[in-house]
Formats: structure tokens, C-alpha cells, sequence
């Protein structure tokens, strides 16, 4: 079996541990490489990426899918109450901890089915961005930092039990304010994660809130820290509640 090229080893194998039946990620992930090192695997990965791979249309296709969802949602809405308006900030919340966990517990675990999704974080985009280097050095490397360009659909599908739920038991109107918030928080959690890997020096970068958001997620970018600590990558509501934002991060600014 061929070596990882996060690792160097021969994976699955010695890079992998066993622990209450999941497998996690192991202390090799959990030390910051050596800029070497580094490009050797940044230079592998995008030596990968096919031909055909259009960067700007990654980021547009589920873009666009996300906003058609949101403006449909929003303009069969009929007369909506204030409880029912409530229930948008409900569901940002219970999305922004649900962030929070698939982060920490699928992100940076390998277990069955979803292990393409370690795969692509932890040896992958941890390896290759830094607390100290985090900037995309061309727009090829959206497919490092972006989900896969079918995600928004099928965060869709998948949370669409729920949405016909809420319209069958509950009201119109509530699952289409579920399916506009899913759907707003899946874009602006990726238009975020690429703001922050964008140049700090470029317009997006200098925004002061871009800035803060930007360190708050840069110091999950420590390899020595990404286990512990700022597993939020929009809004670090759930890392306040949950105690896992990080000292250096606690202050805006």
C-alpha cells in the first residue's frame, strides 16, 4: 500500500491507533512540519488534481445552489409570526454546535464511513496550512481548502427528513426558514473558510472582522493545538460554551 503523503508511513498501519473501537488520528498528525516537508506533500496533492478542476467554478456551483435555495425558501414564506421568525436563530445555533462536533469528532477522526473526510483535513489541510502559513498560494488550492462541490446538495438531502418533518408536523413556514438557514449556513461557512486562507494582505483579509475570525481559526491550524482546541470555523459560539477556545483567541481584535 502506498505511503500517505502526510505522514510518510505506510497507512493505514503505524500513522493510526485504535481506541474504544474508532480510530483516531495519531501523534505524528500533531507536529508541525517543516516547510520541506510540507510543499513535498502540498506538491503531490495538487499533482492530483485533475485537469478538468475549474477553482472559480468550485466555489460559484454551490455557491449559486445555496443562494437559489435561500431566495425559493424565502419567497413562498406566508405570513410568518415572530415565534416562527425565532426559529432562525434556534437552528444557527444547533448548526454552529453541530459544526463544532462533526469538526472535532469526524474532521480529525478516521472511522468508517467517512474516512475520506480525515483523510482530506487532518493529514491533508492541516499538513499543508499553518498557524504562520496559511494563505492559499493560488486559486488551484481551493480544492485543499473547500468541500467537495457536491456537499451542498447533499447537506440538503441529508437534513431533508427534517425539513419534511417540520412541514408536514409543523408549518410551511418553519421548514422553509430550516431549509434557508441550512442552506445560508453551508455558504457562508464556505465563504469564510476561504477568506481565511486568502493572502492577510488582500482585500478580504484586511477586513478587521475577517481578521479576528482568521486567528481564531489559524490557531486550530497549530498541529500541536488542531486536537484541542477552536473547532468553530464560522462563528466560535460552540468553542465558547464548550471551553475549547483557545487563551490566545479569547480577546477581539
Amino acid at each position: 500500500m502506498p505511503a500517505h503523503p502526510a505522514c510518510n508511513r505506510h497507512c493505514p498501519g503505524p500513522c493510526r491507533r485504535r481506541t474504544s473501537g474508532a480510530v483516531t488520528v495519531s501523534k505524528p498528525y500533531e507536529v508541525t512540519q517543516p516547510l520541506p516537508r510540507r510543499d513535498a506533500v502540498r506538491a503531490e496533492l495538487i499533482a492530483r488534481i485533475p485537469s478538468w478542476y475549474r477553482p472559480w467554478a468550485h466555489l460559484a456551483v454551490p455557491s449559486l445552489v445555496g443562494l437559489t435555495a435561500i431566495v425559493v425558501s424565502i419567497s413562498l414564506l406566508h405570513d410568518v409570526t415572530p415565534l416562527e421568525w425565532l426559529f432562525v436563530p434556534v437552528v444557527f445555533v444547533a448548526l454552529n454546535f453541530n459544526e463544532w462536533r462533526i469538526h472535532r469528532h469526524i474532521l480529525h477522526r478516521r472511522m468508517w464511513p467517512l474516512e475520506v473526510l480525515f483523510w482530506r483535513h487532518t493529514p491533508e489541510h492541516h499538513v499543508i496550512f499553518i498557524r504562520d502559513d496559511m494563505a492559499m498560494r493560488s486559486s488551484k488550492e481551493f480544492r485543499l481548502v473547500l468541500i467537495p462541490a457536491y456537499g451542498i446538495v447533499a447537506i440538503f438531502f441529508t437534513t431533508l427528513p427534517i425539513t419534511l418533518a417540520l412541514w408536514f408536523l409543523a408549518s410551511h413556514n418553519l421548514a422553509l426558514l430550516w431549509v434557508a438557514t441550512t442552506m445560508g449556513y453551508t455558504v457562508a461557512y464556505e465563504w469564510l473558510h476561504l477568506s481565511y486562507h486568502l493572502p492577510a494582505e488582500s482585500r478580504v483579509g484586511r477586513s478587521p472582522l475577517i481578521r479576528w475570525l482568521r486567528r481564531n481559526h489559524a490557531a486550530h491550524h497549530t498541529p500541536e493545538l488542531m486536537q484541542r482546541w477552536n473547532f468553530n470555523v464560522t462563528i466560535p459560539l460552540a468553542d465558547w460554551v464548550l471551553g475549547t477556545i483557545h487563551p490566545s483567541t479569547r480577546r477581539a481584535g
